[in-house]
């Protein structure tokens, strides 16, 4: 991976949770499942690492070894309370980097006022694309029809310099470079002269592993 592996805990089995996780894990993330329903994690325990804990629960916290993860996804849609004690549980336990389902605006104001980093609207972002978020390669992602993507990334370091006609970037990876944003320029799009430089932002469209590829060089 362009950014290393990470280490996630999700807290939540539900669809919205199971899908941030498994996505997490296909991309080769470290990831902890946890539920306080001991049925989902006996579901998912043979595809996750899963643990039964209710993190409202400081002592819980404290006993799975939340110092290990860099980033947490609270994926709990069926209590505002729990979901309110957990994300309060692990930013004092010091995960700074919190991804908070949040199930109505009330709920979202107050996930941003305690501390979350990151308020996911569970009526419009989907669990995959916030996978792919969390694992830190996309600035964004997009699902369109068929296998294909729309992804939002830095320049990889190895095409730096080079315009999208010397790196053959569709020839060599089979993705197309749709336009590219530079800092304080206007977007512009993918011609084969432009050049790629080490902040700009580059939208591209591929399948999911051929810009996998493109990310790894």
């Amino acid at each position: 991976m362009a950014n290393g592996n990470r280490s996630v805990l999700v807290v939540g089995l539900g669809r919205f949770g199971s899908a941030v996780a498994t996505t997490l894990d296909h991309m080769g993330q470290d990831v902890l499942a946890v539920d306080r329903n001991a049925e989902l994690v006996s579901r998912w325990s043979s595809i996750l690492p899963t643990v039964q804990a209710d993190l409202t629960d400081v002592m819980a916290v404290e006993q799975i070894g939340i110092t290990d993860f860099t980033t947490a996804v609270v994926a709990i849609g069926d209590s505002v309370e729990a979901s309110v004690l957990v994300t309060g549980n692990l930013l004092d336990a010091g995960i700074s980097d919190i991804w908070a389902k949040s199930v109505s605006l009330q709920h979202a104001r107050i996930l941003e006022r305690i501390g979350a980093t990151h308020i996911i609207n569970a009526e419009t972002d989907a669990g995959k694309r916030v996978g792919h978020l969390v694992s830190g390669n996309y600035l964004d992602y997009i699902e369109i029809d068929g296998p294909h993507t729309v992804v939002k990334i830095h320049t990889p370091s190895h095409l730096v310099g080079y315009s999208i006609a010397e790196a053959q970037v569709h020839e060599r990876y089979g993705v197309t470079v749709v336009a590219v944003k530079s800092p304080n320029r206007d977007l512009e799009y993918g011609s084969k002269d432009l050049v790629m430089h080490r902040n700009d932002e580059l939208i591209l469209m591929g399948t999911q592993d051929q810009i996998e590829q493109l990310i790894r060089g």
